[in-house]
């Protein structure tokens, strides 16, 4: 008879397969928690993105709408100072359920740290008070707005505006609260309204 060695692991043998796999293991979760906090980092970074794209892109459509005026004896209005601004502007489609869709419109920020659009219908020839103002929330943890107003090459960049001619270009940055962390790029828009009726 042969003195032969019986099939099986050693105790050696399975302790090292034991680390091995303790070891791959250690590092698949190591791999799955940096994937789940990566892809929470993301999430948040886009719902913080979602509200600011959102309210660039309806200072956009109302900005390029600026109604210059020249046709009313009561033009539209523009009143610009660094911290806020009101105008004649015409809603979206959206609006088309309404009289006219000609609203005046103030940007601004509210003692809650809320920027705010406030908007009524525009009646160039008013008979009695207008409506209040209706609200809409833009961004929150805004600190304060910082608009100018290009002249052109000569006069540059101003801190007010009033009245006709529009200006060529209108810059906002919005300011956020230090603890919100935040901070938006510059929104710069021309009034294109203005081309349209010269």
């Amino acid at each position: 008879m042969s003195g032969g060695r019986q099939a099986g692991f050693t105790l050696l043998e399975t302790l090292v397969a034991l680390v091995v796999l303790g070891l791959l293991m250690t590092g698949l979760a190591q791999g799955l928690r940096l994937g789940v906090s990566a892809w929470q980092a993301q999430t948040r970074i886009l719902a913080a993105r979602g509200d600011l794209d959102a309210a660039d892109s309806t200072l956009r459509a109302l900005i390029a709408r600026l109604d210059p005026g020249g046709f009313s004896a009561n033009p539209p209005s523009f009143a610009g100072t660094s911290r806020s601004l009101g105008f004649t502007t015409t809603l979206p489609q959206a609006a088309g359920g309404m009289a006219t869709r000609e609203a005046d419109v103030t940007l601004a920020v509210d003692d809650g740290r809320r920027l705010q659009l406030l908007w009524r219908t525009h009646y160039p020839n008013p008979t009695r008070p207008p409506p209040p103002a209706r609200r809409v929330l833009l961004l929150e943890e805004v600190d304060h707005l910082e608009i100018a107003y290009w002249q052109g090459e000569k006069g540059g960049w101003r801190s007010e505006w009033a009245g006709a001619p529009l200006p060529k270009l209108i810059r906002i940055r919005i300011v956020f609260t230090r603890e919100s962390g935040r901070h938006g790029p510059d929104i710069v828009i021309t009034p294109m309204r203005e081309r349209w009726r010269q």
